[in-house]
């Protein structure tokens, strides 16, 4: 008798859980939802509720109130109201209430980006300067944009070429010479004001004419308006793809992707090295080029990279004066030492993603970034992944390969959450002023699934959290987000709407008084 009592009391007691929250960090948009996920919730009803407190302001939500859209056993779902402010809730059940959830709000606004004759370009990277103004480069550019938010448009200006037939090529219709640059992969601002932007023609080209390509430099503020700078690079197929300040020698640094000229990481001195705006590549530019060991300034300096076929992409500096860069197709990341030439490579596990192009390339390392700990961030393209390498092991011979589990021992993983392993795309990462690392979810034109998101991972690194689709914003067609940048002042966050044409703006509503 007493065993039996004994056994109903746990019983009892195991089946009186109050609710319990997994996703303790939520962040959304005023006037769309939030989803709670967990366990314990119940169906509702009597006694089932959401206490909500924004500031000093506290209230409940009936789980039968007309906001509560679903209320189901592993999953609340509240229609947030168009003013909604940040806040913090609990799960409160007639068994107990849940541990508090932290709500961040952010409203979002959108610029469009007026149409360039001649191409139908779409926004890809974004930098902000010190004088907040964002500025944007393109997938099929002629154009290069800018948007001064106190003004609220963006604006347009003509890239100068030479026009007849260009230096760049595509096989869109047919393999013809073109002014358009397929590429516009990256986007920075360097210390003096001067915007950077790349110009790579085009991705992977097999036809055969000259596909060039150049690093253009823009003065903001000279007079009479932006005055741009052209670099050409050396070379007859280089598609450059990312760029890097070089804080040491001041120089502007470039990732060649180039199957047909070699992967490699270029860095050049811009007070030496002439530009030409309207240069036409039929004078060879060979003798600018020099490797390890060459005569040197004026020239631009390669570094031929282990990998030929790797693809580099984005490239960071670390303190000590390294050049680290990601391995797009190779599946890898690198450090470059640029006064020895010396070259590590660090293999990345194989990847999770299920589309076609994933399974065969890997899980795409794409773009960089560094912490105040001098450790390496990543994110895996094609596997919704972001990645810290921990570049204290850098000289440790074990993180040169793959371990016995497939797994490299100094790199530890956040996978964004509830991602299709199909469709979803991490493109662009990003840190804020308060130390969240951003992050921009891109998903192709033609799939059926919800087309892009953003999120973050929480300072401590103990959440990630994912927004809704930025379907649910009004806009024509599918969003794709893609490059994404952080105003480390306003703390306002940017992102490119690729299928949209514009970009958009994410700003937090403070929690009430």
């Amino acid at each position: 008798m007493l065993l039996s009592f004994a056994t109903t009391f746990l019983l009892a007691a195991a089946q009186a859980t109050p609710p319990r929250v997994h996703n303790r960090v939520i962040a959304t948009y005023q006037g769309s939802y939030v989803e709670i996920h967990g366990r314990e919730f119940g169906l509702g009803g009597a006694g089932s509720r959401l206490l909500v407190r924004s500031g000093s302001a506290q209230f409940s939500i009936p789980s039968t109130g007309a906001l509560i859209t679903s209320w189901e056993d592993q999953k609340i779902v509240l229609q947030l109201p168009p003013d909604a402010p940040s806040g913090e809730l609990m799960v409160e059940t007639p068994l107990g209430r849940s541990k508090l959830v932290t709500v961040h709000v952010y409203e979002y606004q959108t610029y469009d980006i007026p149409e360039t004759v001649g191409t139908n370009g779409a926004p890809l990277s974004i930098a902000v300067d010190d004088q907040h103004r964002v500025w944007i480069n393109q997938e099929f550019h002629k154009a290069f944009h800018m948007l001064d938010p106190a003004v609220g448009v963006v604006e347009q200006f003509m890239i100068p070429v030479f026009d007849s037939p260009g230096p760049f090529a595509i096989t869109l219709f047919g393999d013809a010479q073109t002014t358009t640059s397929v590429l516009g992969e990256d986007v920075l601002v360097d210390p003096y004001g001067r915007v950077w932007f790349t110009q790579g023609g085009q991705s992977l080209y097999g036809g055969v004419h000259g596909n060039h390509s150049r690093v253009v430099c823009v003065i903001p503020d000279a007079p009479g308006g932006p005055e741009f700078r052209a670099y050409n690079v050396p070379g007859r197929s280089n598609e450059v793809v990312g760029l890097a300040w070089d804080p040491v020698r001041e120089w502007i640094w470039f990732t060649q992707a180039s199957f047909v000229e070699g992967a490699a990481l270029v860095g050049f001195d811009p007070e030496v090295i002439p530009y030409d705006n309207f240069f036409d590549f039929q004078s060879s530019l060979d003798h600018l080029a020099a490797y390890p060991g060459d005569p040197q300034d004026p020239v631009f300096h390669f570094y031929m990279l282990p990998n030929a076929n790797g693809w580099p992409a984005h490239m960071r500096f670390t303190a000590d004066g390294k050049l680290w860069y990601t391995n797009f197709w190779g599946s890898s990341i690198g450090r470059l030492d640029p006064i020895t030439g010396d070259v590590n490579q660090y293999p990345v596990p194989k990847g999770i993603a299920q589309n076609r192009t994933g399974r065969i390339v890997g899980p795409g390392p794409w773009e960089m970034l560094v912490d105040p700990h001098g450790d390496i961030w990543f994110n895996e393209f094609f596997d919704s992944t972001i990645t810290r390498f921990d570049a204290s092991r850098a000289d440790d011979p074990a993180t040169w390969q793959l371990d016995a589990n497939g797994r490299n021992p100094g790199m530890s993983d956040w996978v964004v959450p509830a991602h299709d392993r199909v469709d979803d795309r991490i493109h662009s990462i990003e840190w804020g002023p308060d130390g969240k690392l951003w992050y921009s979810i891109h998903v192709p034109k033609d799939s059926p699934k919800p087309g892009g998101a953003l999120g973050f991972i929480t300072p401590d690194f103990q959440f990630m959290t994912r927004f809704p689709p930025l379907d649910l914003v009004p806009g024509d067609g599918m969003p794709g987000a893609d490059g994404i940048v952080v105003d480390p002042v306003t703390g306002d966050i940017w992102v490119c709407e690729f299928f949209r044409d514009r970009i958009g703006r994410l700003r937090e509503v403070p929690q009430l008084p």
